[in-house]
């Protein structure tokens, strides 16, 4: 009796959804699938897409901006828009307007916009003395990633080339506000 009790547990534990898979939504197709976490590759990102509960991940290229929703901002909010756009005008070349008229389809721009400071912010931070292009960019893809994952997440979808995995790590506990936030390493 003790063995045929074995073998249904197998067949019970084989049945379940292993505790690695996560929601994924393949934009193209409008279908909800769940993939291991290993298969989550730099792109992606977690999003809430309406008619569908909880967060899912998608590919971020696939993603198209909704309609504008606000009107433009308030001059103090400008501002906020200005420094950030100034912050990453290195990655993303992007006229005020367009970083603007990108807020203003968000369904909660004001949060948006603390978080794209506070991401300029850290940015700031970990490249005010930094000479490398390639590691500007890839500080700004790590940042990247900290804003559109869980802080349990980046490291599935970020590749690193440039930096060191200890580097990368006070920079996501800087995003991510941890006890121990420090800033760069310094000599």
């Amino acid at each position: 009796m003790a063995i045929f009790s074995w073998i249904k547990s197998l067949f019970k534990q084989s049945a379940r959804a292993p505790s690695n898979l996560v929601p994924f939504y393949d934009l193209s197709s409008h279908q909800l699938v769940h993939i291991p976490t290993a298969e989550l590759r730099p792109g992606c990102a977690q999003v809430r897409i309406e008619g569908i509960e909880g967060v899912v991940w998608v590919l971020a290229e696939q993603l198209q901006a909704g309609p504008i929703r606000h009107p433009p901002f308030a001059e103090d909010i400008r501002d906020y828009i200005r420094d950030i756009q100034n912050a990453f005008a290195e990655h993303r070349n992007l006229s005020f307007e367009e970083w603007e008229e990108g807020f203003q389809r968000d369904t909660h721009p004001e949060q948006e916009i603390a978080i794209w400071s506070h991401a300029a912010d850290v940015y700031r931070l970990f490249t005010a003395v930094e000479a490398s292009t390639e590691r500007r960019y890839e500080i700004y893809r790590l940042i990247g990633a900290c804003m559109t994952t869980h802080k349990d997440s980046v490291w599935h979808v970020v590749e690193l080339n440039a930096l060191s995995r200890i580097e990368a790590e006070r920079i996501v506990r800087r995003f991510y506000g941890g006890e121990k936030a420090e800033g760069p390493a310094t000599a």
